[in-house]
């Protein structure tokens, strides 16, 4: 009967505080593992987001620049090139001929982010050249056009069609710096303020600062960032950031 009575003895409290540690450290152990996985998802996925983005800031930059100057058949027939533009229906102040220009600071658009650059563009089409509007739209036949691209004080990539409000391009998108090469100094690029022609401008380099939010990485983001002449200083969040340089070759210069 003692035998039958020592097996059927249950656990001790000591044993059963035990089990029970035991028990916690293996669910806090799970609990970090799980954690550290969704960090490492969310941190892949951000990274992922943010190369996708730049490809396609790049790419939006590209498709609008490249049209700088563009005419039609017609047009490069008769030898047709834009006038001298100071007029109310432009924001701009342009002489003939000229098919962009660049400025970190303009008295008509109020939202550029500070020291952020600017760029404006004229060209033309029909509809079958493939060339557009800030919002996509084909532009008319013939008919001279003009958009202004630039980062406003909200990270927002904006184009702006003449005097109207700007369409927004692209969010989180930081900071944007403009170099100009000319085609009588085919080793430099210049900032806005240093191109003395704008006919002689014949590729851009491009440079952006992009962000993307990370929810699930808690480690702060104090990095600077220096695209060509400009650092932007550390935001200490928890934001990835890159910086994406870009060539764009300008190639509808003429008279």
């Amino acid at each position: 009967m003692d035998s039958l009575k020592k097996s059927n003895k249950g656990f001790s409290l000591v044993e059963l505080m035990i089990a029970m540690v035991a028990s916690l450290l293996i669910v806090a152990s799970l609990f970090y593992s799980v954690i550290g996985d969704l960090k490492a998802y969310e941190s892949a996925r951000g990274t992922q987001n943010l190369v996708a983005k730049s490809r396609m800031s790049v790419n939006t930059l590209r498709l609008y620049i490249q049209q700088a100057g563009f005419r039609d058949i017609e047009a490069l027939k008769a030898n047709t090139v834009y006038d001298a533009d100071v007029s109310a229906a432009t924001i701009w102040n342009w002489e003939a001929g000229q098919i962009m220009q660049g400025t970190t600071s303009s008295a008509t658009i109020t939202d550029n982010k500070t020291d952020s650059d600017i760029i404006a563009l004229r060209f033309s089409g029909a509809a079958t050249d493939g060339i557009v509007s800030c919002a996509g739209d084909d532009i008319a036949s013939a008919v001279m056009h003009e958009i202004t691209l630039y980062v406003d004080d909200h990270d927002q990539l904006r184009c702006r069609d003449n005097t109207d409000a700007a369409l927004i391009l692209d969010e989180a998108v930081e900071f944007l710096e403009l170099m100009y090469g000319t085609t009588d100094n085919p080793t430099r690029y210049f900032s806005a303020n240093d191109v003395a022609d704008w006919s002689s401008v014949n590729r851009i380099k491009v440079g952006l600062l992009l962000s993307q939010e990370v929810s699930a990485n808690h480690l702060e983001n104090n990095n600077s960032y220096t695209l060509f002449n400009h650092t932007v200083s550390a935001a200490n969040d928890t934001n990835y950031r890159t910086v994406v340089v870009e060539t764009v070759i300008i190639e509808n210069q003429g008279g």
